[in-house]
């Protein structure tokens, strides 16, 4: 029992010891180490996954997007090359299979858009210069298509020999707008002036006379030999009554160009009307004759008679016998020069064919009968 009691004791003794020990001692928790860096990678591995859906998949919806615009543009490559074939004039077998591997290539914006002005500077040109330069030698004409042709099959050929387009950005400017603007304000110097006379007539013909006469001043300003503008100067300030300015206006164009018989023809009718008819006779002298109409041979006709220059006047009015055979004031006018030299049988034979035609007025007929009735007691 002793030892029983001695070995309890003991066992006692230690368990207070312990409880001492572990009362004193201050023990650290213990971590599962693998257990963390498990779950920190698997957090690393989900975080890495979100970053890159994030950075890659708006550059997989950009792609798409720039697939689907490419694809009209490739319709618009086509539409360019079959344009350029059909102005071609003579084509090579090989070439329609250009045209289809230019059509499949898919093509970046930025490499369509130079080839569309180096399209549009050539057509620029061409229209330019077909405006500029009066149309009259077919040659020429040839030789701007053919050049046209050349510089067509040069963009085919520069378009199949395209390396790998880089996609970039959609938002560009249509090259279509920029060629059609540029091709509208491009405007010679000839059109312009057309554009200002037909605005100067229709001011006329609305009875704004000054609206006119400033756009045709400005007209002559450029061109000074443009006939038909100074015309319609001359003819607006004759409406006005403006008689001096229109005299001025014809007199400045046949310093400058003496050879336009129309300045002539108009400054004529205003000297017969101020009765200064050796003047007339110089303006309407015989160097004319080959280019005279129906007013040069009235107006010099007119002016030779009442200038007492019968001879002059006997060759302008046979020519409007025949011009105008039945007239009869061009017969009553040949009837009175014939008898102002003299020539009193054929002039009574004239004033008689006059009669018979009838159409003169009442002063005309009284002169006609009166020198009949003269040349009856004369002959």
């Amino acid at each position: 029992m002793s030892v029983i009691n001695n070995m309890l004791k003991n066992i006692e003794q230690r368990e207070a010891k312990q409880v001492s020990i572990q009362e004193g001692v201050s023990v650290k928790p213990i971590y599962d180490v693998r257990n963390i860096v498990f779950k920190a990678v698997i957090l690393l591995i989900m975080l890495s996954v979100i970053f890159l859906a994030y950075l890659y998949l708006p550059i997989a919806d950009k792609k798409e997007t720039q697939r689907e615009a490419v694809l009209p543009k490739q319709k618009m490559v086509a539409v360019i090359t079959s344009n350029l074939s059909d102005s071609q004039d003579e084509k090579s077998p090989a070439e329609p299979m250009v045209e289809q591997q230019a059509v499949k290539a898919v093509m970046p914006i930025e490499q369509i858009k130079p080839k569309v002005n180096d399209l549009a500077e050539p057509k620029l040109s061409e229209a330019t210069l077909l405006v500029s330069q009066p149309i009259v030698e077919p040659v020429v004409i040839a030789e701007v298509k053919q050049s046209s042709a050349l510089a067509n099959k040069e963009l085919t050929a520069n378009e199949v020999t395209v390396s790998k387009p880089k996609i970039t950005s959609v938002t560009k400017a249509k090259p279509q707008n920029t060629m059609t603007k540029s091709v509208a304000e491009a405007k010679s110097p000839q059109d312009l002036l057309i554009e200002q006379l037909a605005a100067a007539k229709q001011a006329i013909q609305f009875g704004l006379y000054n609206e006119a006469i400033s756009d045709l001043n400005i007209i002559l300003a450029q061109s000074p030999l443009h006939v038909e503008a100074r015309n319609l100067l001359a003819a607006t300030y004759f409406k006005q009554q403006d008689i001096n300015s229109a005299q001025q206006v014809l007199q400045a164009g046949i310093r400058q160009n003496p050879s336009v018989l129309e300045w002539r023809v108009m400054l004529s009718k205003i000297l017969i009307m101020q009765q200064q008819y050796e003047e007339v006779l110089l303006l309407l002298s015989d160097e004319f004759e080959p280019q005279a109409n129906l007013d040069f041979w009235v107006l010099q006709g007119t002016a030779a008679q009442s200038a007492s220059k019968h001879h002059k006047a006997l060759e302008s009015f046979k020519h409007l016998t025949k011009l105008q055979p039945s007239q009869a004031k061009w017969w009553l006018a040949l009837a009175t020069s014939k008898d102002a030299l003299g020539e009193y049988l054929d002039a009574k034979q004239l004033y008689k064919v006059a009669l018979d035609l009838g159409g003169l007025n009442t002063v005309m007929t009284q002169h006609a009968l009166q020198r009949l009735v003269a040349l009856k007691e004369a002959v």
